[in-house]
């Protein structure tokens, strides 16, 4: 009897022009396009109302946005007739002030918020009070939801089940998430994939909007079948205009897979050693959702001298040598995004003044303000970084500090991941070997900054000392570097394996996260 053959086999074997039958492609059996979810419910305030598709406002120059666009150059002097070159550094701010948030324990309404928990219940859920922690956290968000906010509840083993559709969080809402919330139970395989995708399509297909969504994913199993799809996935996030945060339960679960997704995704990855504590890094999550004052921020640079690279996680779409736009989903208030930039100064720059400055870029930005309901799109003024030119400069001059904080900073994350990398890889020695030479550079400096990057490099070493401390300590370093990256944190729980106090989370947490994580502790 003759063999079947596989149908990519017998593709190729068909002559040119030859189109494979649909039966022969290989869709995922979880995909969503026949998935009826527009069954949201009715926002009932119309202010707050944002249709999925709508025009674009014209950007208002004259308002006062909630950001504050700054400029520094390493050096504030350089030389003239030489070629240099020199870091400069752009600073996107919300200050803490920048919009009135509600905490947990105010009756002040606060932005709402639609929000869909994709909660992994394989069989694994079922040890250590895995699956009562969890229960325990979203209760917590459906207890301090509004009755503007909507929540959905997506589940996931093998397979996927949306237990509550985009529910108002009003007095009947409320009961009937909890009740499903209590029903969850623990059994089968894992298909983050399959749990992400129905997750995505609660939001793809509703009919109205809060301006303000996000997917919760959490598991703590391995998955070898759903990495072939996260750029899907998490394309889709985007599209929707939602962000995507994943977290991870225990040491065993897929932590390269979680961090993949929070790469794509321009999120931090949250690894819970603990899992009493995933409650407060679910509150510390929807603290930092509640408190947004800008999204879509793009971000123009605009050098006279030559820009060699944007040294920043997020999307940057270059215009040739000396242009760039980097795109931003989001700001929390209290939050910086610093954009660390390089630039090569020719000898014969054009535009110096007659006080001796050049101008060596200029930044703007343009936003949607969520401060007012309507959602104004913002455009700010031009910045402009600019450095002395000089016949002599001065020998003692040291480089700007926050210039060399976020030099070190964009340092030590790509060394946390490349030592992370030669983890993985069993070359420990090669792995602490980058972190002590990058450890020693960073203990040089004296700043608030340095010292907790040097902190976060010790604790590393710790970690990748051995294959069994590897195990244990994988996830933690792989939370660091990506929180590092994003400049964004859920959590300042300390982990128990550490051998330091670290003290990086407290650089990256709004007052509004604490507030609510503070909450979650009490509860």
């Amino acid at each position: 009897m003759l063999q079947q053959q596989a149908p990519l086999e017998q593709a190729l074997q068909q002559p040119i022009g030859w189109a494979m039958p649909a039966s022969m492609h290989r869709q995922p059996s979880w995909a969503s396009a026949d998935h009826n979810f527009n069954d949201d419910d009715e926002l009932n305030s119309s202010a707050s109302q944002q249709p999925l598709e709508q025009a674009e406002p014209d950007p208002d120059i004259s308002r006062e946005g909630p950001l504050l666009l700054s400029t520094r150059v390493e050096y504030s002097a350089l030389p003239k007739g030489q070629t240099q070159a020199v870091f400069g550094l752009v600073t996107i701010q919300a200050p803490e002030t920048a919009a009135k948030v509600a905490t947990p324990d105010a009756d002040e309404e606060r932005r709402p918020m639609d929000v869909v928990c994709v909660l992994d219940v394989s069989g694994s859920m079922d040890s250590h009070n895995k699956i009562g922690d969890l229960k325990e956290a979203v209760r917590f968000i459906i207890d301090e939801s509004q009755p503007q906010d909507r929540l959905s509840i997506v589940t996931f083993n093998s397979q996927a089940q949306r237990k509550l559709k985009l529910r108002r969080m009003d007095r009947q809402g409320k009961h009937e998430a909890t009740v499903e919330t209590m029903r969850l139970s623990a059994s089968g395989g894992t298909s983050i994939a399959a749990g992400l995708d129905m997750g995505l399509a609660v939001l793809e297909k509703r009919r109205q909007r809060n301006k303000v969504s996000a997917v919760l994913l959490l598991t703590d199993g391995q998955d070898h079948s759903s990495s072939a799809h996260l750029k899907t996935l998490t394309q889709r996030a985007a599209k929707a205009g939602c962000g995507l945060y994943a977290f991870g339960f225990g040491v065993d679960h897929d932590a390269d897979l979680l961090r993949e997704i929070s790469e794509q995704a321009r999120t931090p990855y949250t690894f819970i050693e603990n899992t009493a504590t995933v409650k407060a890094a679910f509150a510390g999550v929807v603290g930092g959702l509640s408190s947004i004052v800008a999204q879509r921020v793009e971000l123009t640079l605009d050098c006279q001298a030559t820009l060699k690279d944007v040294n920043t996680p997020f999307a940057v779409t270059r215009q040739g040598e000396n242009g760039a736009t980097v795109t931003i989903p989001d700001v929390f208030a209290g939050e910086r995004r610093d954009i660390l930039v390089e630039l090569s100064i020719p000898a014969d720059l054009p535009g110096t003044s007659e006080d001796g400055s050049t101008v060596l870029l200029q930044a703007s930005a343009r936003y949607q303000d969520l401060r007012s309901s309507r959602g104004v799109l913002v455009q700010t003024s031009a910045v402009q970084m600019t450095v002395q030119r000089v016949d002599e400069v001065q020998p003692e001059m040291e480089p700007d500090v926050e210039v060399s904080d976020q030099r070190d900073r964009v340092q030590v994350t790509r060394t946390l991941e490349q030592a992370a990398q030669c983890s993985d890889a069993g070359q420990f020695e090669q792995a602490q070997q980058l972190i002590r030479e990058q450890r020693s550079k960073v203990s040089k400096r004296q700043s608030v900054v340095a010292e907790a990057l040097s902190l976060e490099l010790e604790d590393a070493e710790d970690r990748m000392r051995s294959r069994s401390s590897w195990q244990v300590g994988a996830a933690e370093v792989k939370d660091a570097f990506q929180m590092h990256k994003m400049q964004r944190c859920t959590n300042t729980f300390a982990s128990a394996s550490s051998a330091v106090t670290k003290k990086s989370k407290a650089m990256y947490m709004n007052s509004t996260q604490a507030a609510w994580t503070s909450k979650s502790s009490r509860g």
